[in-house]
């Protein structure tokens, strides 16, 4: 019997619910395998990516501070990751002498977003942040026809440089807008520990839906914010759900099942 050899690569780790995620997977779909959470320092990651597959490792997760880096490691990138310059998946093959570098990061958003009934197109979308979380998902967005697709974050530069990434994507910063915003997603390390504020004085109503790239237990800082104007609200634990199910499909191509993933995960974190 062939167990895979999988894991998540990350610093800090130790939080991480990918291991929990992909068991499950291997429960639904029959196939075995090995999945471990890995805390490694930037200044290991080339040397660990490369072990990891040499001695047999078939996939990896990358997240946090790593997405970026780590593509430096791979021999080939796909198309999303040549636009972001940043990955989440790991792919070995032939023996571990090629590695592949992919992002599923914006096609789980998009999907968690169908699965909630969120409509993207000929909407107005904010999103709040201009950092890797935000760059992850602008392209997906775009894709689907929105109105407008406006970002705003606490510093002015790093919005230029990210609009300077997506030249061929029309962008807006919020002081450029005014509208009504159907759709404020939370891109944003903000609220993480303590209170969420952010300063948008227009366009909120009942009918804007927020959706926070965060997740927990309970409610996170920014949706309880958001309670202040709407009932639609969501955190991004469906994200997280379907960014790990594109990934176990390109590491074995199966769509693994992912119903009721959410309550297991929050009953094996009480």
């Amino acid at each position: 019997m062939t167990i895979f050899k999988l894991g998540v690569v990350g610093q800090p780790i130790k939080h991480s619910l990918s291991p929990i995620i992909h068991q499950e997977f291997s429960i639904r779909t029959g196939i075995q395998l090995q999945y471990d959470a890995y805390e490694v320092p930037p200044e290991a990651l080339d040397g660990f990516i490369t072990n990891f597959f040499k001695d047999g490792g078939h996939g990896l997760n990358i997240t946090l501070p790593h997405k970026k880096a780590c593509i430096a490691s791979a021999h080939v990138l796909s198309k999303d990751v040549e636009l972001l310059s940043a990955a989440n998946t790991l792919t070995g093959k032939e023996g571990g002498k090629k590695i592949v570098a992919d992002s599923t990061d914006g096609a789980g958003f998009i999907r968690d977003c169908e699965d909630k009934n969120i409509q993207i197109l000929n909407k107005n979308i904010i999103i709040l942040g201009a950092g890797g979380a935000s760059q992850s998902i602008i392209p997906s967005i775009a894709k689907l026809g929105p109105a407008k697709l406006v970002v705003d974050n606490r510093t002015k530069n790093k919005t230029n440089s990210l609009f300077n990434q997506f030249p061929e994507i029309p962008l807006l910063d919020l002081d450029n807008f005014n509208g009504p915003i159907d759709m404020v997603i939370n891109a944003t390390s903000a609220g993480l520990a303590g209170s969420f504020d952010w300063d948008i004085i227009h366009g909120l109503d009942k009918e804007t839906i927020f959706y926070d790239l965060s997740y927990g237990p309970s409610e996170t800082p920014f949706l309880q914010w958001a309670s202040s104007y709407s009932t639609h609200k969501f955190d991004g634990i469906g994200m997280l759900i379907f960014q790990a199910a594109y990934s176990f499909e390109l590491w074995f191509d199966i769509a693994p099942p992912t119903k009721h993933i959410k309550e297991i995960l929050f009953k094996n974190n009480d």
